[in-house]
């Protein structure tokens, strides 16, 4: 089952390399702008189960502000040896409207 939220955020409400946590259907989810292009991901570590809120993103890489694990935005693959579970990702979209649109399942 798929669940489509219709009005997330204003796109215009998000610059490069910002990120915006949301919380939609019980999920805690980041919303991220990378490269000109918008990302979701789980807002939680892979490796310690922390807020990635806060965390530095550089060419499409999210570091986890507690201990610095990296996950490439565009699959939520991790980067070195601290974890090798991926992060969920969540297609989001602009619509018409200029609001970022996210796809749940």
């Amino acid at each position: 089952m798929t669940t489509t939220a219709d009005t997330l955020i204003p796109a215009t409400d998000i610059t490069d390399n910002q990120t915006v946590a949301v919380t939609l259907g019980g999920k805690n989810i980041l919303i991220c702008k990378a490269n000109g292009d918008y990302y979701a991901v789980d807002n939680q570590c892979t490796h310690q189960r922390a807020e990635l809120t806060g965390g530095r993103i550089r060419n499409c890489f999210l570091a986890c502000p507690l201990h610095g694990v990296r996950f490439d935005l565009r699959t939520g693959k991790p980067l070195g040896e601290l974890t090798r579970v991926a992060l969920k990702t969540y297609p989001v979209s602009v619509a018409d409207d200029g609001n970022l649109h996210l796809e749940l399942d």
